[in-house]
């Protein structure tokens, strides 16, 4: 299996995952303050008759409709490439996604519309799904995706050097592995994932302890898991002052730091600090090994965004948020 596991972040997973989470009586306090700001956010949609089925598909059972929650096939994607993939999902196989995840039996008409026009109603629910990244992933999207490619990254580098036998049962503890393949749930009960034909995807997230959650589409396998670090995410801390970071850090590790909120390679990064590369990949090496930033290679450039634990040594709250 090793040789067909790789790790991604996923934009729309988070979206659907942060909609299955506000919907649950049962979710961790650890999320709450999170979750009254998206509420407040999704007030205006509440009486939108598509966002009411959206938000019927991806909470009612125990699994969402595989067409909405599209495997990424590489590390990042977009989430625009997400949504298009929701669009141009061929018409049978929602229709199948509709009928395994709620069965034959009667359907509710909105649900039954599905059905009969897949092609339509998946262009339109894809277009509810936008609106509620717009509203609710996007603004803290860079403190996220800390947190995700934080995760990803750690345990890149457990695969490395431990091997998947080490990584796997550190993923949740539901998970182990076993004579060649991952193994989640009850040992009585417990679903074995293998390969064979279909990679397998490991999908960190932030909203979905303490649960895992499989899903299966024509190629891949996806496990999606909780991201390591993802309470720190809504935890308010002290703003640090300039002054003061500087005096922690350093000036320039400082200026790096509060730039960092976005991925920017190490040439953008030299442009605009006017430092040589050579300077700003040492800089960057201090601040990873600190835990306050994440790179990784994107074809011969390397990129960097700052974690979590960054971001709330920066600015201590999430962006645009009122708590």
């Amino acid at each position: 299996m090793a040789e067909r596991l790789r790790f991604s972040v996923s934009q729309l997973w988070e979206t659907v995952a942060g909609l299955r989470l506000l919907s649950r009586p049962d979710r961790s306090a650890a999320h709450d303050r999170w979750t009254g700001w998206a509420r407040e956010r999704l007030v205006r949609l509440d009486r939108e008759p598509r966002f009411r089925l959206l938000r019927w598909l991806v909470t009612t059972a125990s699994t969402v409709p595989e067409f909405l929650i599209v495997t990424p096939g590489l590390r990042t994607v977009p989430v625009e490439t997400e949504l298009a993939a929701v669009v141009s999902t061929p018409a049978g196989r929602v229709r199948d996604s509709i009928t395994g995840t709620f069965g034959d039996g009667k359907l509710p008409p909105d649900v039954l519309r599905i059905v009969e026009h897949p092609e339509e109603s998946a262009a339109a629910l894809a277009e509810v799904l936008a609106e509620c990244h717009k509203l609710i992933i996007d603004p803290i999207w860079p403190r996220l995706a800390g947190v995700l490619e934080g995760d990803v990254e750690w345990r890149g580098k457990q695969l490395v050097e431990f091997g998947l036998p080490h990584v796997a049962p550190r993923l949740h503890d539901s998970v182990r592995w076993r004579s060649g393949s991952l193994v989640i749930g009850d040992p009585e009960q417990a679903e074995t994932l293998s390969a064979h034909d279909r990679d397998v995807v490991l999908i960190p997230s932030a909203f979905l302890w303490p649960d895992v959650y499989l899903r299966y589409t024509p190629h891949r396998i996806a496990l999606c898991y909780p991201a390591r670090g993802f309470g720190s995410l809504w935890q308010r801390t002290a703003v640090a002052s300039d002054r003061s970071l500087e005096a922690v850090i350093g000036r320039t590790r400082a200026r790096l730091l509060r730039t960092l909120d976005r991925p920017w390679t190490v040439s953008e990064l030299a442009s605009l600090l006017t430092i040589t590369s050579g300077a700003v990949s040492q800089h960057l090496s201090a601040l990873r090994a600190a835990g306050l930033v994440v790179s990784r290679r994107s074809g011969k450039e390397v990129t960097s965004l700052r974690t979590a634990l960054g971001h709330a040594l920066v600015d201590g709250q999430l962006p645009e948020s009122s708590f």
